[in-house]
């Protein structure tokens, strides 16, 4: 009896699995990515958020990128990044927990479409290397403001992965090909 019990989780985590990978490319996903992302960001400013749930996708990610580029300020004080990348690493714990995201190999696939959702293309492995290829913001943001919302890539990756942090050696904003980050655990950090 236990294998069949085993052999029928197997088969119903298959099924969620399926279904996960469908459902992150759905519009509905994109809708509520955007939303979530815009309602952390608003707190985190301590901003009202801008309403992009009932908008088509990529007109909710232009409104986005215009309330991120004009509310962030150019020279963050800590204070607020720190505010950024909390509320990222809340939304990226909660993804983690209702997707049941314990393997790094699922950790990995996931941060990647959660990125392609909103128009950015990530490459590389957790721990490791990461690249950004193409983002969709980079067409808004400055330098500084592409710097300040980075505390939210750092927050949602390390909410996703269970801890660590993330490093930028460069961004496309600054005129370079593509974002390129390291993605590190601490000492004291769950590993999946």
């Amino acid at each position: 009896m236990e294998i069949m019990n085993g052999k029928k989780m197997q088969s119903t985590e298959m099924k969620a699995k399926g279904f996960l990978k469908w459902f992150l490319h759905t519009s509905l996903f994109r809708r509520i990515e955007i939303q979530q992302l815009m309602n952390l960001t608003a707190r985190a400013l301590r901003q009202k958020p801008k309403h992009t749930w009932t908008l088509p996708n990529e007109e909710a990610l232009r409104l986005y990128a215009a309330f991120t580029r004009d509310q962030l300020p150019a020279c963050p004080d800590e204070e607020l990044l720190q505010r950024m990348t909390a509320e990222a690493y809340k939304m990226g714990r909660l993804l983690r927990r209702v997707f049941l995201l314990s393997q790094q190999a699922d950790i990995q696939q996931f941060a990647i479409a959660i990125y392609q959702g909103v128009g950015i293309t990530l490459e590389g492995h957790l721990p490791g290397t990461l690249r950004f290829r193409r983002c969709f913001f980079s067409q808004y943001y400055t330098p500084e403001v592409c710097l300040a919302a980075s505390a939210l890539d750092e927050g949602i990756m390390s909410g996703l992965a269970g801890g660590g942090r993330l490093h930028f050696q460069q961004r496309i904003t600054e005129g370079c090909t593509c974002c390129k980050a390291t993605f590190l655990f601490n000492d004291n950090d769950h590993q999946p």
